[in-house]
């Protein structure tokens, strides 16, 4: 993921949208103004539960405002008495994560840990964060899907040995599948079962692009996504010849009743495997679910629907075809000046 900004993905949406972009930035806009209004009118502009920071009026790039508030946010606040009215608190927090996608990355990581370590020995204070972090930022209903800003809140509840062991053994389960396949991270050696009936890990699958594909044969959504896929021209070239390969997954063991079924869909040319494992290393809301690893396993993509791989398919197929017609043309054209110079050498020698 890249450093200077965070990726916000709909695990359950597809890509963000252009529309959802919009309203969070216009959101943070708002909130930026508001912050203004309410420096002019009392120094400082007021939240539910302490005056917010407000960047100076000499400070002028959008993403350095925002890193002024990300930064300096909790200065003010009475944390004892924050505690003592969550669903303000609740609402502050949100609001500070509003403008967490706008801040850059480095900014972020350090707010987010100087938070974390004012309460590293309050297991009670931590793991409140943590589930207002989950809620904002991770949970189903979450309106600013960061598992990269979420991590660190994970991490702090799942090992601070004053939460019970039921709530740190939640956290650990999503730190677990966070550090296995989010993007940037590198997919382990997950055990599968492939459709002969050989066991190995899921590193054996080998290939420049790997496309998982994690369905139920009893899946409706799944079937109509197989299917699209499969009936896709270029998807198919890709397939064909061995720049994609295709992993159909069934998240089940080999002994349930849906295994055959799962074998006798696959289409030619995809490789299909059982993965019992599969919710404990992947964040499987829905299904189907995508993942798109590059040859070293390492996750490129996910929380996309088909429509955005088919069209990134096509596009790589277009690419490669508008690729080949500029050579042709380069040696075209090279085979013609040469035509031509050895046109005007018999000129010169005659």
């Amino acid at each position: 993921m890249p450093r200077d900004s965070f990726l916000l993905i709909l695990s359950d949406k597809g890509i963000i949208s252009r529309l959802t972009i919009m309203k969070n930035i216009i959101y943070s806009i708002i909130f930026l103004a508001t912050l203004a209004i309410g420096a002019q009118k009392t120094s400082a502009a007021t939240g539910d539960l302490f005056p917010y920071p407000v960047p100076p009026d000499s400070m002028q790039m959008f993403q350095n405002r925002c890193d002024y508030i990300v930064s300096r946010f909790w200065d003010r606040c009475n944390f004892e008495r924050a505690m003592n009215e969550p669903e303000k608190f609740n609402t502050v927090f949100g609001d500070w994560i509003s403008i967490i996608p706008h801040a850059s990355a480095d900014t972020t990581h350090v707010a987010v840990d100087k938070l974390l370590k004012r309460f590293e020995k309050k297991g009670d204070i931590t793991l409140k964060l943590a589930n207002m972090a989950e809620n904002w930022l991770f949970s189903d209903t979450a309106q600013y899907n960061s598992p990269e800003v979420y991590l660190p809140f994970a991490k702090a509840a799942a090992k601070h040995k004053k939460i019970s062991k039921v709530d740190r053994a939640r956290y650990e389960s999503h730190v677990r599948i966070l550090e296995s396949s989010s993007v940037g991270s590198i997919v382990p050696p997950i055990a599968i079962t492939k459709s002969d009936g050989s066991s190995a890990t899921l590193d054996a699958i080998t290939g420049n692009s790997i496309f998982l594909f994690f369905n139920d044969p009893d899946c409706m959504d799944c079937s109509m996504a197989r299917v699209r896929f499969n009936a896709d021209p270029s998807t198919q070239e890709l397939v064909k010849n061995g720049e994609l390969t295709i992993v159909s997954i069934y998240p089940g063991d080999t002994d349930d009743e849906s295994w055959p079924k799962a074998i006798e869909n696959t289409p030619e040319g995809w490789q299909c495997v059982a993965m019992p494992d599969a919710y404990d290393y992947f964040d499987i809301r829905t299904l189907p679910t995508f993942y798109f690893l590059n040859k070293d396993h390492k996750v490129l993509l996910t929380g996309i629907n088909e429509n955005y791989f088919l069209n990134s398919f096509r596009g790589a197929i277009q690419l490669k075809k508008t690729q080949a017609e500029i050579k042709k043309q380069l040696r075209e054209a090279a085979i013609e000046a040469a035509r031509q110079q050895q046109e005007q050498a018999t000129e010169t020698t005659e």
